[in-house]
């Protein structure tokens, strides 16, 4: 009897002994991990870029940072006949474009390479959007729209045509899907018999508008 509980204590002791380390170092984890999390999300959400200052190529980097800035708020994107604007744009694509477009430039202010500022700045937009739907990040989600609109802002350091250019390719990814499914044109229109007048009147409409439905994605006022 006495054995048995000399042996009972000496596993309750061995019990603790061994729980107890594997629950600071669980606790340990748990806090550098959210250490680790708060600091990549404030990393990647850049609120850094405006505090750096620009030294060299000043006069570009204001006139392009100004134009990526500026560029949803007169863009117009044609899609299956019917035209968007900026305001259909997801925030998030935006941002991503605003966000690359203001890295890449001052990478390019740094060390006066383009290739080099698009580069270092894809390779950011790829880390981030595999970091997304991880432990790391598990609230985040990977969309590979993201890196399309990373693509567009980092090809600020290229100039304003081809930034234009490649905005104009990708601007209808960056459109938000309720935007699309809720501003779509009706396709039952001439199962519902209407009007000749109306249907002539509409035609006038599509074909006074500069974006036609198998036109490319336009900006205007650029």
């Amino acid at each position: 009897m006495v054995h048995m509980k000399k042996i009972t204590l000496a596993c309750i002791l061995l019990l603790g002994i061994t729980v107890a380390p594997a629950q600071a170092e669980d606790g340990f984890f748990s806090r550098a991990l959210a250490k680790a999390r708060k600091a990549m999300q404030g990393a990647f959400q850049m609120a850094f870029l405006p505090k750096l200052p620009v030294v060299f190529h000043k006069a570009t980097f204001n006139a392009m940072f100004d134009h990526t800035q500026k560029s949803f708020d007169s863009l117009q994107v044609s899609v299956a006949g019917q035209n968007y604007t900026g305001v259909d744009v997801a925030n998030d694509k935006s941002t991503h474009v605003k966000k690359s477009a203001e890295l890449a430039l001052h990478i390019k202010s740094l060390f006066g390479s383009s290739h080099l500022a698009y580069g270092v700045t894809m390779m950011v937009g790829f880390i981030k959007e595999a970091i997304d739907g991880s432990f790391l990040n598990p609230n985040g989600c990977r969309e590979k729209a993201d890196l399309y609109a990373d693509h567009v802002g980092a090809m600020a350091v290229f100039g304003q045509e081809k930034f234009d250019r490649s905005l104009q390719k990708h601007a209808e990814k960056f459109l938000r899907p309720d935007a699309l499914s809720g501003d779509a044109p009706s396709k039952d229109a001439s199962a519902q018999n209407v009007p000749d007048t109306d249907s002539q009147s509409s035609e006038k409409i599509i074909d006074l508008s500069p974006f036609a439905a198998d036109s490319n994605l336009a900006i205007q006022g650029q």
